[in-house]
């Protein structure tokens, strides 16, 4: 399964809906990449390019994330 909602992904990694919201916010997962709204309102999350970013180099998304 590649979309999964917002409430399963939180419980398949443990991540709170705050820190999905906030790597939003910060631009650190795109809307259509890591996550988009579905028809329905729900945010769902995509588990393929989650863990593309997570393998990402991390240095760099905790300098992002830091600074904003």
């Amino acid at each position: 399964m590649k979309w999964v909602k917002l409430k399963r992904y939180c419980e398949l990694s443990g991540d709170t809906p705050n820190a999905v919201h906030a790597r939003r916010k910060k631009g650190l997962w795109l809307d259509g990449i890591q996550c988009k709204l579905g028809p329905d309102g729900n945010l769902w999350v995509n588990l393929d390019e989650v863990e593309k970013w997570v393998e990402s180099d991390s240095l760099i998304s905790l300098l992002k994330f830091q600074k904003a």
